[in-house]
């Protein structure tokens, strides 16, 4: 692995990333074609479904002559079996072409190394990165999915400088708060469009009757995932009334309403079944879990996470509903200031 391959792994990375959240449950896998020293041509995985990065490099290539002439760059191993689309090392044989430049090897069982000896039985130079963490870290949802065989679980919650997440009326009932400033909210929309699925509880669904959509950021809103366990959320949420899409988690029917999915779980306190089955069943690849703090805890309780979000603000409510208790993680992996608030983030 030479400075040069690293260069063009890296242009790899960068095209894989202007994906959007389309292309799950697939990876973000980006490629390059270099012939002597100089790229002709460049591709990356845009949707499900649609040709593979290797396929639109190879597309954009003007003079075909020269590709058994040239390396091609790719995040991740070229597949050996057919899905959607027929294999990349069979496009890449086909053509002619004679080093193959990898970033790491894929996990799915259906490849896991089996694109690698394709190439390596027919005479092509495969090589690998040395340190595959810049490529496992564009592909975290993928890699969750492959080896927990559940979604990536991202949680987030804003609360108050003395801990609360919402006020109290004069009943002593939960209300509506607004914790983070417009700043901090502006970065809760852009997590939720890259998350395929955003969960909430039964009182946070009554209390702050959320849409739960990506309204101040560009991209796709998730499905609305809720628990609601007897089915008594009243139906004028706006969960059930626009045009989005609301899945209803609880224990008494499956079946479908217009935009409203019910899917019947036969424990809902089983949550790390519950979670698997909405990836194995629904492939729901990821999922953003928003509040309220009895279903935060219980993701807690259970180490059932991959990232956590923590918004503080600098605002006291001095009374209220608790934020959850977190366990001992000690200091973030990451911090910076959003506007008046600042953004904690822990990996799990």
């Amino acid at each position: 692995m030479t400075s040069t391959d690293q260069h063009f792994l890296q242009r790899c990375i960068q095209l894989a990333l202007s994906a959007s959240r389309a292309v799950y449950p697939n990876p973000y896998v980006g490629s390059v074609i270099v012939h002597e020293g100089k790229i002709i041509g460049e591709g990356f995985h845009e949707y499900s479904g649609g040709p593979h990065a290797e396929v639109n490099a190879v597309t954009s290539v003007k003079n075909p002559d020269l590709l058994p002439h040239s390396t091609i760059y790719v995040t991740l191993e070229p597949c050996s079996h057919f899905g959607k689309t027929p294999p990349c090392s069979d496009l890449i044989l086909a053509k002619g072409i004679p080093r193959v430049v990898i970033g790491m090897q894929d996990p799915n069982p259906k490849v896991d190394g089996g694109g690698i000896k394709r190439l390596r039985d027919r005479g092509v130079e495969v090589v690998l990165a040395q340190d595959p963490s810049p490529f496992e870290a564009i592909n975290k949802v993928f890699l969750c999915n492959q080896l927990k065989k559940r979604p990536f679980i991202v949680l987030k919650w804003a609360q108050s400088a003395d801990g609360y997440i919402a006020g109290l009326d004069q009943e002593g009932k939960g209300v509506s708060t607004s914790i983070s400033g417009t700043v901090a909210k502006r970065y809760v929309h852009r997590l939720r469009a890259f998350h395929k699925g955003i969960m909430v509880g039964k009182n946070t669904a009554t209390i702050d009757n959320p849409s739960l959509t990506t309204r101040q950021f560009y991209g796709l809103s998730p499905i609305r995932l809720v628990w609601d366990k007897q089915l008594s959320l009243p139906q004028h949420l706006n969960l059930f009334t626009d045009s989005g899409e609301t899945w209803v988690l609880n224990e008494i029917k499956s079946e479908k309403e217009g935009t409203t999915k019910y899917l019947s779980f036969e424990d809902l306190t089983d949550l790390p079944h519950v979670v698997s089955s909405l990836y194995q069943t629904h492939k729901l690849s990821s999922i953003l879990v928003e509040g309220g703090t009895n279903l935060l805890q219980q993701f807690l309780d259970f180490g059932l996470w991959d990232e956590l979000h923590l918004i503080e603000s600098s605002k006291s409510l001095g009374n209220g509903i608790k934020g959850p208790i977190l366990p001992d993680m000690g200091i973030p992996d990451a911090q910076k200031k959003w506007g008046e608030d600042v953004v904690s983030v822990w990996n799990g």
